[in-house]
């Protein structure tokens, strides 16, 4: 490798991130819609993937299966947070062992605002951070909407205090 050869990560010349990062993107992508449906496969949608893959690779990531998982749990943990805020859930249910909140459905604005919650924390987040803390922060998240915030800011800051203090 010579010196004149542009670099996202330290080992893979720019030709060999593109390619590793197209590859990963487009499985994680192929998953996501298998888990998903095809009504999943949004712009936006493209647009969280792709920035979670190159966010990860200017990390210092550069296998592609690592990228690609990472990628494919970040889009399905914000899917399952928007779906949590838009269906009604019983009163006496208690998603990941917090105290129920009661019934609610949430409107648009109050379900991008989990989003940016949940997407902000997790910019905090490891990359391989275990799947039952992000249920966790999708959980908190949820529980201070039904409680009335809607800001993205303040849902994230809590969510993260909530579970650093788990």
């Amino acid at each position: 490798m010579d010196n004149d050869s542009n670099q996202i990560g330290e080992f893979l010349p720019v030709d060999d991130t593109k390619a590793t990062l197209a590859r990963a993107f487009d499985s994680a992508w192929d998953r996501f819609l298998e888990r998903e449906g095809t009504k999943a496969g949004t712009e936006l949608n493209r647009r969280r993937l792709a920035s979670r893959i190159v966010a990860a690779a200017k990390s210092g990531e550069a296998d592609q299966d690592v990228l690609a998982e990472a990628g494919l749990i970040y889009l399905c943990v914000l899917a399952e947070t928007v779906r949590l805020g838009a269906e009604p859930r019983e009163p006496d249910a208690q998603p990941f062992g917090l105290e129920a909140q009661g019934t609610h459905a949430f409107g648009p604005q109050t379900v991008a605002a989990m989003s940016a919650a949940l997407d902000k924390c997790m910019q905090e987040l490891p990359l391989q951070a275990p799947s039952s803390a992000l249920q966790f922060l999708s959980a908190s998240i949820l529980g201070e909407a039904s409680r009335g915030e809607h800001d993205p800011e303040r849902l994230s800051r809590h969510a993260l205090e909530a579970l650093r203090n788990r």
